[in-house]
């Protein structure tokens, strides 16, 4: 298992100028959603923290902050018919990913790379949008996970659990060490309704940022009935080394305990 790298990332003149920019915009409230391009420089409303999932009855922006070199991610969950999306946008203000998946499930999610050599570890704002077509009262469930765990291949199940941090949640993210010299399979077992896994490239930008279409693997539980345990296998080998986030999403309220196993060959 390769060891963390400390790094400290530096950021552009014009990204802190940006970031700056957005800083003074935090008192304002949040703009109209919209099915049309997002901006640059979206003002944020409220602060998200790593709490788990929370329900809102308001279209918002929010602040979250990353301090350390992994993977995180936010995502939201429509609730009672009302179906919500999400965009997430760098510490310039711009836009570096969003989802737009229909139907109040799955959920939507936009992951974000802070490893070496990717995006900088600090300020991003996300916002949660109406999916077209929407006529219920807006309810959601918004969360943002800041990455800070990982998987092992020297760790049982038992030993690696998923969502056990929060009272209820949408998204779970590991990091976890890949080598190009040998092919893992994971093992996931409990309430929870898919598995991603993401890998970025330092050399190519529009890979720090990923969404459930840009995910370089992906299995999904065969049953919607969360209480019901279930086991999922995901088998991969990486064309590279490197650092890779593992995904769990729920697409319930409620499920059983979740664990994970992986293993080398």
């Amino acid at each position: 298992m390769a060891e963390r790298p400390r790094t400290t990332h530096r950021v552009s003149r014009l990204a802190a100028a940006c970031a700056a920019l957005v800083a003074t915009t935090l008192a304002a409230g949040p703009p109209a959603a919209s099915a049309g391009p997002l901006p640059c420089l979206a003002p944020t409303s409220a602060t998200l923290n790593d709490e788990g999932a929370v329900l809102k009855w308001q279209l918002a922006t929010y602040r979250v902050t990353t301090r350390s070199n992994f993977w995180s991610v936010v995502a939201t969950r429509g609730s009672q018919g009302w179906d919500s999306d999400i965009a997430l946008f760098g510490p310039d203000g711009c836009l570096l990913g969003e989802s737009r998946q229909g139907d109040f499930i799955p959920a939507d999610w936009v992951a974000f790379d802070n490893n070496s050599g990717r995006l900088p570890v600090g300020a991003y704002a996300t916002r949660v949008l109406s999916h077209s077509g929407n006529t219920n009262p807006v309810k959601y469930n918004v969360q943002f996970v800041a990455g800070g765990r990982t998987l092992s291949t020297s760790t049982p199940a038992v030993d690696q659990p998923i969502g056990a941090s929060y009272l209820d949640w949408t998204v779970d993210i590991r990091d976890v060490y890949l080598s190009n010299t040998a092919t893992y399979t994971f093992t996931a077992t409990g309430g929870f309704s898919s598995l991603h896994l993401l890998g970025s490239s330092a050399t190519d930008p529009a890979t720090w940022a990923r969404t459930r279409g840009t995910a370089v693997a992906s299995a999904s539980t065969p049953f919607y009935d969360l209480d019901r345990p279930q086991t999922v296998t995901l088998t991969f080998r990486p064309a590279q080394s490197g650092w890779y986030g593992a995904l769990f999403v729920r697409d319930g309220w409620w499920g059983a305990p979740v664990t994970v196993r992986v293993a080398a060959a």
